[in-house]
């Protein structure tokens, strides 16, 4: 008797062994596909993880603080050029299908941009349209908190402190009008960005857990996406600002860059579901956003929630 896998089949009309080596063949090839599709199917993801980074970059390199910044001298433009350079690299290099290495450039591209908006807030390099678009959303937001601090007043555990806090919100929102309407808005967003901090913490912290509520009513989805949006923009002034002071440098660099980062690529995916009216959850990746910027305002040491 043959020992064996091939002793233990019988032939079948004389075709046994070709029916067991044309089975292991198609057993390899369907083992092979499989291999390969998975393959792919990670090859794909990769190139749409590439893709979405270099969206998010040439996003900001078009932005009209960039385009107003490569005008001008110094470090700035030429960290912009240094990254629309690796943008360009990376699309010939995925075009190649070298997904490696243009997931690399991605990275350089997004580095050097974030390191031109870091030197730029640092050195004021905004436009005046720009810096008036900041004062405007900035107003809103300390409008808004300012109203939540009055709401309080009429509380009477808090009436002390919410006067105290009204009083110190509308002094210097006072002064930031003031250098707004003589055209040093430089000025302004900086007085204002210190009182919307004092005023989220400040509320915060009367509120001592509970659940902060902003008396808001939107008449549309697509309004409250406005506002979100609105939200979203005097946080990141608040961060660039933040910076700007050196509450990002060191070991926190990369972690509050990598919330900038996710937080402006959540309000890219955002954007896309309003495009096509669906409000409801740009909305809902707004507040996802806008959590990103509250996690990195966090890790530079500012008290808001």
């Amino acid at each position: 008797m043959e020992h064996g896998l091939v002793g233990m089949i019988r032939p079948v009309d004389g075709m046994g062994e070709c029916t067991m080596v044309k089975a292991g063949f198609f057993g390899l090839l369907v083992a092979l596909m499989t291999s390969a599709a998975l393959a792919q199917e990670s090859d794909d993801s990769a190139r749409r993880l590439v893709e979405q980074k270099l969206r998010l970059v040439e996003t900001l390199t078009n932005s009209p603080a960039a385009r107003q910044a490569t005008t001008a001298e110094g470090e700035v433009p030429a960290l912009i050029g240094i990254g629309r350079q690796a943008i360009a690299d990376a699309r010939v290099a995925l075009a190649q299908d070298q997904v490696d290495q243009a997931a690399k450039l991605a990275d350089e591209a997004l580095k050097a941009i974030t390191l031109a908006s870091r030197r730029g807030a640092s050195a004021g390099a905004l436009p005046e349209s720009v810096q008036r678009r900041h004062f405007d959303e900035l107003r809103e937001q300390v409008t808004i908190y300012r109203a939540s601090a009055d709401e309080l007043v009429r509380d009477g555990r808090f009436a002390v402190a919410a006067n105290k806090l009204l009083a110190q919100i509308d002094r210097p929102f006072a002064e930031a009008d003031s250098l707004a309407a003589a055209g040093r808005l430089g000025e302004a967003n900086k007085k204002l960005s210190e009182t919307y901090r004092l005023a989220v913490a400040e509320i915060s912290r009367l509120r001592a857990g509970q659940e902060v509520v902003l008396s808001l009513k939107f008449d549309t989805p697509a309004d409250e996406y406005a506002y979100e949006q609105k939200r979203f923009n005097s946080n990141e002034i608040m961060v660039d600002m933040m910076i700007a002071e050196g509450r990002g440098a060191g070991g926190q660099q990369k972690l509050v860059d990598g919330f900038l980062a996710e937080g402006r690529k959540i309000k890219l995916e955002a954007e896309e579901f309003a495009r096509t009216g669906r409000h409801k959850e740009a909305v809902g990746l707004m507040e996802r956003a806008a959590a990103q910027l509250v996690r990195a305002l966090q890790a530079m040491g500012v008290p808001v929630f």
